[in-house]
């Protein structure tokens, strides 16, 4: 089966649109996988969804290569095996961070500070030195190696407006937000170039009492699992069809359901 198509969109929060066409005759639901920086990802609003549904992958990296394949299921959730990879390069230079479940809503552009060029430690935590019998030296018996701990996130968003909306990516007083970010950069830091860490978010005004728009975020942050990858919010929902017209001017604009579905362009049109 060939590859799925990989369509690039820079226009916000930086994204890969994942579609796949040539598919087992049999197969009626897909589960999509990325490779990138040796990690097998499930990708987010790809998990068992059915066939002639495009994927918005919002956590691919930047400046990375990231290849992605899909399982094949029949009806009775049998796998059919997996397409040919396709494989891209996202050309966005900069960094992002944003909400997981709600990648197109809440995501702020931000430059990342020199407080956050600090020591990176992955720990083994648990376990001990144990001295075998007849051995000459001591075994280890502990935990694998963990995600990153301790990480020192220092960032500054040049707006206003990105300032709320990167607090507004954990949560405000009124809408809870799962406590999970994601951060992908280009710059050579040596973070993971896709970024799930958990921290609370320290801000400092950094020269808006003087008429200026910057503000600086400080946080020690712990790397994490991602939310579910099953759970999203969509980018374009059916208000937003229902406000660009009624079913008889959609079937004239589109001539399929999947056309139709992939009007990206549309997001937010129902406010």
């Amino acid at each position: 089966m060939a590859g799925p198509t990989l369509t690039p969109d820079l226009t916000g929060n930086p994204f890969v649109e994942v579609f796949f066409e040539d598919l087992h005759e049999d197969a009626a639901t897909i589960t999509i996988h990325r490779l990138s920086e040796d990690r097998d990802w499930l990708v987010r609003g790809g998990v068992e969804i059915a066939t002639g549904v495009a994927a918005l992958d919002f956590e691919v990296p930047f400046k990375t290569e990231a290849s992605y394949r899909a399982e094949q299921f029949d009806t009775l959730g049998n796998s059919l095996g997996f397409t040919d990879p396709s494989s891209i390069t996202l050309d966005y230079t900069g960094t992002i961070i944003h909400q997981p479940l709600a990648p197109a809503q809440l995501w702020a552009p931000v430059r990342i500070l020199p407080d956050s060029v600090a020591s990176l430690v992955r720990p083994a935590p648990g376990g001990e030195m144990v001295a075998v019998e007849g051995g000459t030296v001591a075994r280890w018996i502990g935990a694998p190696r963990q995600g990153l701990r301790g990480v020192r996130v220092a960032v500054r968003t040049d707006t206003i407006e990105h300032a709320a909306q990167l607090e507004a990516a954990l949560g405000t007083y009124v809408t809870r937000q799962v406590g999970v970010l994601c951060i992908r950069t280009s710059t050579s830091i040596r973070w993971p170039r896709t970024f799930f860490a958990r921290g609370d978010l320290a801000l400092t005004d950094h020269d808006v009492r003087f008429g200026g728009t910057k503000t600086r975020f400080d946080a020690v942050m712990d790397e994490t699992e991602p939310p579910f990858p099953g759970l999203v919010v969509p980018l374009l929902t059916y208000d937003d069809l229902d406000a660009y017209g009624d079913y008889d001017v959609q079937d004239a604009n589109w001539l399929t359901y999947t056309d139709r579905d992939r009007a990206y362009e549309l997001a937010g049109l129902a406010g």
